[in-house]
């Protein structure tokens, strides 16, 4: 956001809310262009076989004891917690375009020739 604001000149003091500096620039938010890039590879990541080492590896269950204290974020949650905001099930990942479309931040940009 500093970056933008250095580009368009303007300053906290101006109390101009992010979203507007955003949008007069046609910039995505960054957090919703991560969440997608995950949720690409999330899908990628269910589309391949059963048999692949990855897959075997991200289902394996991991005993013994948990740490003290709060328990820190895994993918996994995270990947569940996207789904959860987007309204988005497992199945959905079977079908590449749908997916993409269906995880897909708009980019406020113009496009240009």
């Amino acid at each position: 956001m500093r970056m933008m604001r250095w580009i368009l000149g303007v300053s906290l003091k101006d109390k101009k809310r992010n979203e507007v500096i955003r949008k007069t620039l046609g910039v995505t938010c960054i957090t919703d262009k991560i969440r997608e890039s995950r949720l690409r590879w999330y899908g990628r990541f269910l589309r391949r076989e059963d048999e692949n080492s990855m897959k075997r590896i991200m289902k394996a269950e991991v005993n013994g004891p948990h740490s003290r204290g709060r328990q820190k974020k895994r993918w996994g949650d995270i990947i569940q917690q996207d789904m959860k905001s987007l309204r988005l099930k497992t199945e959905h990942t079977a079908d590449q375009k749908k997916w993409r479309g269906r995880i897909r931040v708009a980019d406020p940009s113009p496009v240009r020739d």
